[in-house]
């Protein structure tokens, strides 16, 4: 073990979702178009990390075998970091994502401890929510879609009964049940029981296309243009492939929410351009040394 292993064990990769929508909520949804001061904001966003970080960890210490079969993230099927270490890591996550709002940001402190429940709830056995096409749903778009922007802004959020999450919540629906498609055979295979293996290709994209129509309405209806200019362009993509399914259309059109929505978050903070270059060229060196791989593959 390496100590850099821990780092990429907790997938920073995975984070730029998280970090997006964030900024976004902050810079956009949460306000009424003021300047926003990032460093104000950077607890909450530490707290995010830490938490995620830990989520993604606890889902590989249940998946182990089945990425053992499939050889998919080698931390812990080939030993590179052993299952105590960990748990230790988890907890060592978990605990430091629950102190930085305990200390800094006491607003954001019920959204984490929410965030660390569902993570629980997602991939622990006897819940293992991710395997269940509605629950699955549910558990990310709450997680990703409200209260990530709740811990943006906890009184924004809370106080105006989520309304300006809403936008979020359906755009996170969107790209899952996108996401769900192309895996559909390889998840059928192991029994996962995702929205694409429950309904099938066709009737999965009708049900993406509708909720992005939805955020499109939701966005514009609270003054929120950019997501539902993100979701209009989803939308129309999904239309395409209704028309004329193309494999390749359908992998881009999975990415091209969080891809434009980053792009937007960036526009409001130049300064994400820089972390997010750094994630993905570090985490391509990382798994090009230790592995032998390519990851993340940018096509």
């Amino acid at each position: 073990m390496k100590p850099v292993d821990f780092i990429f064990f907790g997938r920073p990769i995975l984070l730029i979702p998280v970090w997006t929508i964030y900024l976004h909520f902050l810079a956009v949804g949460s306000h009424d178009g003021g300047a926003v001061d990032l460093w104000t904001n950077l607890y909450g966003l530490a707290a995010l990390t830490l938490i995620m970080m830990g989520a993604y960890v606890l889902n590989q210490i249940f998946d182990i075998e089945t990425d053992r079969i499939n050889d998919k993230l080698y931390f812990l099927p080939r030993g590179v970091i052993s299952i105590r270490a960990a748990w230790i890591w988890y907890a060592v996550l978990t605990s430091g994502g629950l102190l930085i709002p305990l200390f800094f940001a006491r607003a954001s402190m019920i959204s984490a401890i929410l965030i660390v429940v569902l993570g629980v709830l997602y991939s622990a056995p006897g819940a293992k929510w991710k395997d269940l096409p509605v629950a699955g749903l549910l558990v990310n778009a709450a997680t990703f879609g409200f209260l990530v922007p709740a811990c943006a802004a906890p009184g924004f959020v809370y106080t105006d009964l989520g309304r300006p999450a809403i936008p979020y919540f359906m755009a996170v629906t969107t790209a899952f049940v996108l996401t769900t498609i192309p895996d559909m055979a390889g998840d059928a295979a192991t029994s996962k029981k995702t929205v694409a293996v429950a309904l099938g290709p066709k009737r999965a994209l009708w049900l993406a296309l509708v909720v992005a129509l939805l955020t499109v309405w939701t966005g514009v209806f609270i003054g929120n243009y950019e997501i539902g200019i993100v979701a209009g362009i989803t939308a129309v993509l999904i239309v395409i492939l209704l028309i004329s399914f193309n494999s390749r259309l359908m992998l881009f059109t999975c990415k091209a929410p969080i891809l434009l929505l980053t792009l937007m978050a960036a526009f409001h903070f130049p300064l994400y351009l820089v972390l997010l270059v750094l994630t993905i060229v570090l985490t391509r060196v990382y798994y090009k040394t230790r592995f032998g791989i390519i990851y993340p593959r940018l096509s």
